[in-house]
């Protein structure tokens, strides 16, 4: 059962949250700009500018302009999914198959997650084989394997912890494996950081 190193991985810079400024006032200066007609005209212009103002509001809540970005300040579910999604596109681009998600795996790397940030354990695979056996004792497997990360200061942790993953060959080749099931687990500790813990299964 392949064990991989552990990536801490930490802001070499704050460039995400200067973007996520420079968003917000983007969104202040449109509001800014726009200006109300005087007194006497708007009952005259605003049935002419409604259905106008309407269409607009409707092209932009529909209009695609490519990914769908990482929720600002995201919560443990929002982390869980974007690491299951950026795993899964990986593995497209790569000509691998997805995984299919496991209610059971995703228990023991929520559990292990919970008690890395809750200091119960260390930042560390401690008692990876006791999670391998709670596995097996609900789903047939013939071989587990484990990615951990921790992070601070991300506005998109989950994109933090894929990419040091596959930038490390260990942890790349638990991505890559011959596994067919997964399960993700992330805990955030007192002091905001986060703690992720993927796990990898091979069905019999």
């Amino acid at each position: 059962m392949p064990l991989s190193s552990l990536p801490v991985t930490t802001p070499r810079g704050r460039s995400d949250d200067t973007e996520c400024r420079s968003l917000l006032t983007s969104v202040r200066m449109f509001h800014t700009g726009v200006r109300m007609p005087p007194p006497l005209l708007r009952p005259v212009l605003l049935p002419l500018l409604l259905p106008l103002l309407l269409v607009l509001l409707l092209v932009s809540c529909t209009e695609d302009d490519g990914p769908i970005a990482p929720p600002v300040d995201p919560g443990i579910v929002e982390v869980e999914a974007r690491v299951l999604l950026l795993i899964k596109q990986y593995r497209g681009d790569n000509g691998l198959a997805p995984f299919a998600i496991s209610d059971v795996i995703t228990t023991q790397a929520r559990n292990h997650s919970r008690a890395m940030a809750d200091g119960t354990v260390p930042f560390s695979h401690d008692g990876f084989p006791e999670r391998v056996e709670a596995i097996k004792k609900e789903i047939n497997i013939a071989g587990a394997g484990e990615n951990v990360a921790m992070n601070s200061g991300y506005t998109d942790p989950a994109r933090a912890a894929v990419d040091a993953w596959i930038k490390s060959d260990s942890h790349r080749a638990n991505i890559q494996g011959d596994y067919d099931l997964t399960g993700v687990g992330v805990a955030q500790s007192s002091r905001g950081g986060y703690y992720l813990t993927q796990i990898f299964a091979k069905s019999r």
